[in-house]
């Protein structure tokens, strides 16, 4: 399956993004502030989708035994005792047959790519760079990529740490503290 098809709207957004930073770097400095801020942790995000959809896509292609538990059961016995088994008795339980593709799994993904995308700068504006990108990475990897939570923690800080170092010391940009860090700090400060 080809990835435009297997996902459109990742392939949208990811132009989208692109599109904005490169705009955004002919914009002076503090003006291109919130385009970086905001496109090129999307355009990250957006790679490791597409990253994640096409090894589940080359999951699904690899050949699977279609015989039941069951049936391997069976086979597995009679290679240990060296003759053919046939048990009876089991033959009579119920299959459960899986899904391959339930109706509207598309529609939910790429509503969760909007409520991530949509979380992302409503946390970057309300809370701000340092609060939103560690807490959106970890638990993007966490509940997306189905990393373990110190997996994740780890490649949360790395993956902040080094934006972080690319926007506050090579680009020397300011970093949006959020527009109600301030009020929570005094509330617990």
């Amino acid at each position: 399956m080809s990835l435009l098809r297997k996902s459109p709207m990742t392939l949208v957004m990811l132009a989208i993004f692109v599109t904005m930073v490169v705009i955004a770097t002919g914009y002076p400095t503090g003006a291109s502030f919130m385009p970086f801020v905001v496109g090129i942790p999307a355009i990250l995000l957006c790679l490791l989708q597409l990253v994640l959809d096409a090894r589940a896509a080359q999951q699904k292609e690899e050949p699977r035994d279609t015989r039941n538990e069951f049936e391997i059961a069976q086979e597995r016995v009679a290679r240990m005792t060296g003759r053919d088994v046939t048990f009876e008795a089991a033959h009579m339980a119920p299959e459960i047959k899986v899904l391959e593709n339930p109706t509207g799994v598309a529609h939910s993904r790429e509503f969760i790519i909007w409520v991530y995308i949509l979380a992302l700068v409503a946390g970057i504006l309300f809370f701000g760079y340092f609060v939103t990108v560690p807490l959106f990475i970890l638990l993007f990897l966490r509940w997306e990529a189905g990393c373990s939570w110190l997996k994740a923690a780890v490649y949360a800080g790395v993956g902040s740490g080094a934006l972080l170092l690319t926007f506050s010391y090579l680009l020397k940009f300011q970093l949006h503290p959020g527009f109600l860090t301030d009020r929570v700090l005094s509330i617990f400060g």
